[in-house]
């Protein structure tokens, strides 16, 4: 405090001092004329006083900027610690970033190799249509003949005799085999009549 003290008194007794010196090499301008002119008409215990209020508002302005350089110490601490989350925040998308940029890399690396695939087996599917389709219509030629064949076979078993006919035809061959062990039976006991009666054959 005293050093400033010291400057101010310096600052304004220096001008007074070329001001009484009429010699004095540096001209005063004329913005300080009037102030100077004043302080020669105040007693030392006014340019005291003046020195004193001037020094406590030099006192005033520097409380101001030591306040002022406090808030501005605070603000740099928490621009700093702002600065270092930031850093931190940064670091971490920095790492998600890698991450998803190593993921994004294998799913296109996969979608490559589908592409690949997809494009050798599109070739083979080419090349195989000109072996299908003849094979095709192959297949569809041998249906053709395989039916014509199962409706010739068919007609042919239509003109055979069913079961139900073969049945019937056994039952009528039983019923003449009994008829004629019928007519067998009739006529030896006919012949045992005739031999009773003395006819002979």
């Amino acid at each position: 405090m005293y050093p400033t003290a010291t400057l101010i008194a310096a600052l304004i007794l220096a001008p007074l001092a070329l001001a009484e010196d009429p010699g004095g090499a540096i001209p005063l301008p004329a913005s300080l004329r009037g102030p100077i002119a004043v302080s020669k008409a105040m007693t030392p215990a006014q340019k005291i006083v003046t020195l004193e209020e001037a020094l406590n508002k030099e006192s005033d302005r520097r409380g101001d900027l030591e306040t002022k350089l406090a808030t501005l110490g605070q603000e740099n601490s928490s621009l700093t610690s702002d600065k270092e989350a930031l850093m931190r925040d940064k670091a971490s998308v920095d790492g998600e970033l890698a991450r998803t940029r190593g993921a994004l890399s294998l799913v296109q690396r996969d979608f490559e190799s589908l592409r690949g695939d997809y494009t050798r087996i599109a070739k083979i599917v080419g090349l195989s249509l000109a072996f299908i389709a003849p094979l095709t219509l192959l297949i569809f030629a041998l249906l053709g003949w395989l039916l014509v064949i199962v409706r010739r076979v068919a007609a042919r078993v239509h003109d055979v005799p069913t079961l139900a006919m073969i049945q019937e035809y056994e039952s009528n061959v039983a019923r003449l085999h009994d008829q004629l062990n019928a007519e067998k039976s009739h006529n030896a006991v006919l012949r045992e009549r005739l031999a009773n009666l003395g006819i002979a054959d």
